[in-house]
């Protein structure tokens, strides 16, 4: 089968997996609704009420062979989107997005509070739903939100803040987890600072002269255990440098958006006006003018200077290929157009792609359409009347 009837082909088996869904959501929704409203106006006691609703959503879940909770979150998103975003809903019965999508939608569209910033949620999310994966557009709709509504969004990541903790817990094999919960920003850091310091260890033991063996994760955990329990800290000097892409008015306080950390979660714009202007800074920043562009555009010769790579690494963020989650550091750059051909070694000419995609395009099985625009670049919503 060629790639073109393949997609034709799996879009259309795609469509048809949405349509069934909904026909699902449908029916448990107008099920439960009609089942609900006739136990309502019956004349039983509150509690028999009760009791008979939940029955109402035990007899579906066995029938759907489903849980009870998914049943639940059926009946309340299905209500949601109708109400709130009844396009999405639309979307959903022509097969453009599937259920997994517009659960993540419908949980956006709860927490958004304004008719205007449900009505930007609502028409844009199903272009970019459908072109997307899950993971994908989860992201996309923090970004989202974050940018709609930043005053409620920096509320709740203050509240959240304030439940930051560390916890351990044992396994039965000698190991045990250790888990915290940090602020956005300061994981990004921690995770930057962890993968600079295990590139920088030597590949062989200097007393005994043996190769280093560990993987990658063992490193990382290693120097956990060993910045933790040190009482000097670590003999190296490293530092985390965090990538925060941030437009030049939310920077300077003219409005409130979001930063957009390397791997595309949204960080509150007055933490990062507070880190830029630290004299201890770990930030260097990325700012973007009103069109999306950044600010510094290089056109260099073959080999890209380390500050041009940096740039494109914080532009792209991972792979550019749809769908590809890569970290942007485990990746190659590309010439779209070869070098030897007349490419330039150019911003607008370089991409990132992992090396499975990078050998994939060099031997001709990948090209532009199997590429995402970059997640570097400042995404707008018009804010509709309603």
């Amino acid at each position: 089968m060629s790639s073109s009837r393949a997609v034709v082909a799996g879009d259309a088996v795609r469509r048809a997996r949405a349509v069934a869904e909904c026909e699902e959501w449908e029916f448990v929704a107008s099920f439960h609704c009609q089942q609900v409203a006739e136990i309502d106006r019956s004349d039983e006691v509150l509690l028999t009420k009760e009791l008979a609703r939940r029955e109402v959503t035990l007899e579906l879940a066995q029938a759907l062979r489903i849980t009870e909770h998914r049943v639940w979150a059926m009946v309340h998103e299905a209500a949601t989107i109708r109400q709130k975003v009844p396009g999405i809903w639309s979307s959903f019965r022509a097969g453009d997005i599937d259920a997994g999508r517009v659960s993540a939608i419908a949980d956006t569209a709860e927490r958004l509070e304004t008719p205007e910033a449900r009505a930007a949620l609502e028409a844009s999310a199903p272009a970019y739903a459908a072109s997307h994966t899950l993971t994908e557009l989860r992201a996309w709709l923090r970004r989202l939100r974050a940018r709609l509504e930043p005053d409620q969004t920096q509320t709740e990541i203050t509240q959240a803040v304030e439940e930051r903790r560390v916890s351990i817990t044992h396994n039965d094999d000698g190991t045990s987890w250790l888990n915290a919960l940090l602020p956005t920003g300061v994981a990004v850091a921690v995770g930057e600072r962890l993968r600079r310091a295990a590139k920088a260890l030597p590949p062989t033991d200097p007393d005994t002269g043996e190769r280093d063996r560990r993987t990658r994760d063992q490193k990382h955990a290693d120097l956990v255990g060993h910045w933790l329990t040190s009482c000097t800290g670590t003999a190296t000097d490293i530092r985390a440098e965090i990538a925060i892409s941030i437009p030049a008015t939310d920077l300077v306080g003219h409005t409130s958006g979001p930063g957009i950390t390397l791997d595309g979660e949204p960080v509150a714009a007055a933490w990062v006006r507070e880190l830029a202007t630290s004299e201890h800074t770990i930030l260097r920043r990325l700012v973007l003018d009103p069109l999306g562009h950044v600010l510094d555009t290089e056109v260099l010769t073959y080999r890209p200077p380390e500050r041009l790579r940096q740039a494109l690494r914080w532009r792209d963020g991972s792979c550019r290929v749809a769908g590809c989650r890569a970290p942007v550091h485990d990746t190659d750059l590309d010439h779209a157009q070869a070098y030897d051909a007349g490419g330039s070694t150019s911003g607008s000419n370089l991409r990132c792609l992992c090396r499975k995609h990078h050998n994939m395009k060099s031997h001709g099985h990948l090209d532009d359409r199997h590429l995402d625009t970059p997640l570097r670049h400042v995404e707008r919503y018009a804010m509709a009347p309603v």
